[in-house]
């Protein structure tokens, strides 16, 4: 932008709001006041109205029998072999295809399958000693023994069975139980 008037190229990029907001700025105030520019400004206008009626009016319409062909062509047209496949490949049906190769895959491979000098274990033997500590448990519900009574009359240093029985009379032992 010179101080005197505004250049024909600043005029056209400012009437298509091509400037940098500074620049469109300063065109702007310099139009309200200096005439000449204006008078530039408005043949621009003009010139670009003028072109753009022309283009409208040189603009043609495809005839309807053309439209109609092209249509009918695009409706008919086969697929061909690539676009069959790439109609497979879609992953509605390849996502379902992948996974059933790669899990069938899985199974297929040695993988899958325990090798023979893997060491196993029976869980037979697990289940016949449990049985068997729990048939000898004397305290067991599902003990076969009956558990063996177990006192104190008698021990050595144990009181008199007489004085056990009376303490057992004044009701003192069911508080324990």
């Amino acid at each position: 932008m010179s101080d005197m008037h505004l250049s024909t190229d600043l005029l056209v990029d400012f009437l298509h709001g091509e400037l940098p907001p500074e620049d469109d700025a300063l065109a702007h105030a310099h139009l309200q006041f200096c005439a000449a520019c204006r008078q530039e400004y408005d043949l621009q206008v003009a010139l670009s109205d003028a072109l753009r009626s022309a283009a409208a009016a040189e603009e043609c319409e495809m005839p309807s029998l053309v439209k109609a062909v092209v249509w009918e062509r695009i409706r008919n047209a086969q697929p061909s072999r690539w676009q069959r496949l790439a109609g497979w490949l879609r992953p509605a049906v390849a996502v379902p295809v992948a996974a059933v190769i790669v899990i069938g895959g899985y199974f297929a491979s040695p993988l899958a399958r325990p090798s023979a000098s893997a060491p196993t274990v029976d869980a037979a033997y697990y289940f016949a000693a449990h049985a068997q500590s729990s048939a000898t448990a004397p305290l067991s519900e599902h003990a076969t023994a009956p558990a063996l009574e177990t006192s104190m009359a008698g021990a050595p240093g144990a009181p008199p069975v007489e004085e056990l029985e009376a303490y057992a009379a004044t009701g003192e032992l069911d508080a324990v139980r």
